[in-house]
């Protein structure tokens, strides 16, 4: 979701600054090329998420034939969700990002090290 520069993380383009951040500048079709070259990043994401990590083609039922429907069904909802998302949260400022950061997500990603090298050292 922050790769794709897309509220609550959109720092470089900040569009409350700017009236529509760098997109001022276009009118008409580069415009409307823009933004469809935004929601095209969106689906290719949610589409490489869903074929990397969400199992890609399997459904739950284990129905191989209609693989293509799983895989448009989930890339679909996921798509939903992350567009949900950018409307549902307002952007952050920068030290309400730092604070996100700092006291959220780096001891949540320390604790996943530590539980990943006791759960390592359990099996072994």
């Amino acid at each position: 979701l922050a790769e794709l520069q897309r509220p609550p993380f959109d720092m470089p383009v900040a569009d409350s600054e700017i009236i529509f951040g760098a997109y001022t500048e276009y009118t008409g079709l580069r415009f409307a090329l823009f933004l469809l070259a935004e929601y095209a990043g969106i689906v290719i994401l949610c589409a490489l998420t869903t074929v990397l990590f969400l199992g890609g083609w399997h459904g739950p039922f284990g129905a191989d034939g209609l693989g293509w429907l799983w895989t448009v069904l989930k890339t679909a909802l996921l798509a939903f969700v992350v567009i949900w998302l950018r409307v549902s949260y307002p952007r952050l400022r920068e030290d309400q990002l730092q604070k996100l950061a700092w006291t959220t997500l780096v001891p949540l990603a320390l604790a996943q090290i530590a539980l990943t090298g006791i759960v390592k050292v359990a099996i072994n």
